[in-house]
């Protein structure tokens, strides 16, 4: 069971934070109401700590770092209040399927990058990954020091491909 309240927890503090970069201002409304089992005091506490971390992700932008940060804090939050109040389960599942049906999609992001001209290697990185394309008729990057090219690798249309070696067995 503590399994599926941290995947909960998990899952909350993801859908929490993906509908506050969207910028769905009624979910700030509707969050701190999950902790009106412990006491007001908290409850209010809750409710600006929301402000503010929908104030920060604002603030940040893109910035990946903001985001997880933000997830790992309420992914704590909701830890503690489902360790305290298990009843909340219930409520917590409800808010995170509104989230999902209701909220904005958080803005996707696309990079093109074109690299031109000899030995130009083109890269991009988003969301953490790296691809690299070589041009048709380059070298593929990847290729050993040797110059055999890589296994499977073509050297596009045309191209002459010359490869010297020393015959070092005597």
């Amino acid at each position: 069971m503590a399994d599926v309240m941290a995947l909960l927890a998990l899952e909350g503090a993801r859908e929490f934070v993906r509908a506050l970069s969207a910028g769905a201002a009624e979910w700030l409304l509707r969050i701190p109401e999950l902790w009106r089992r412990s006491d007001e005091p908290t409850r209010e506490r809750m409710a600006a700590e929301l402000g503010r971390t929908a104030t920060e992700l604002e603030a940040a932008g893109e910035d990946a770092a903001v985001r997880i940060r933000a997830e790992a804090i309420w992914e704590t939050r909701l830890r503690d209040l489902l360790a305290a109040h298990p009843e909340a389960r219930t409520e917590v599942e409800g808010i995170i399927e509104q989230i999902r049906r209701e909220a904005p999609a958080a803005p996707q992001v696309r990079q093109n990058i074109i690299a031109s001209g000899q030995n130009a290697t083109a890269q991009g990185v988003v969301g953490g990954s790296i691809h690299n394309h070589a041009a048709p008729g380059t070298v593929p990057l990847g290729t050993p020091a040797s110059g055999d090219p890589a296994p499977g690798a073509s050297p596009g249309p045309g191209a002459e491909v010359q490869v010297e070696r020393e015959d070092r067995a005597r």
